[in-house]
């Protein structure tokens, strides 16, 4: 393929790196947006009281946003950092779109999705790393 990796390992992690610089770095920009330079109008969408805790959260935001930029020059047993807080960031995220579709006692298709998806990336994410190779390795 002109232009293209063809083995899988090195497919498996440019597509990584690709979820860590995008996926997290996004993930960093819009936590910014939403939760400190429109704190207000995001917690009345969300119908939950605003308050200090958003700029922490989008601050942590931020700083996973940094994360995956990083992996772009630090990789190795830092990409296991990276994989670990995003599947951190996951797990938070099922909590979450758990807890309002119960508070809500409303199943429908966007919460249902989101719950979905909040587990099939994480897969995804681990079968890339698997792939990939030498990330999960001690040193």
């Amino acid at each position: 393929m002109l232009g293209f990796p063809g083995e899988m390992s090195e497919i498996s992690r440019v597509l990584l790196l690709h979820q860590f610089v995008v996926t997290f770095g996004l993930v960093g920009i819009i936590g910014y947006v939403v939760n400190i330079a429109r704190a207000d109008q995001t917690a009345k969408m969300l119908g939950w009281p605003g308050g200090p805790f958003q700029v922490k959260y989008g601050f942590s935001q931020v700083g996973l946003g940094v994360m995956g930029i990083m992996a772009i020059w630090f990789q190795g047993n830092f990409w296991v950092g990276v994989l670990v807080t995003m599947y951190i960031y996951g797990l938070s995220g099922l909590w979450s779109h758990t807890y309002v579709m119960i508070k809500n006692r409303k199943a429908d298709g966007d919460s249902i999705g989101n719950l979905i998806m909040d587990v099939v990336y994480q897969a995804f994410i681990t079968v890339l790393s698997i792939l990939a190779g030498g990330i999960w390795v001690m040193s």
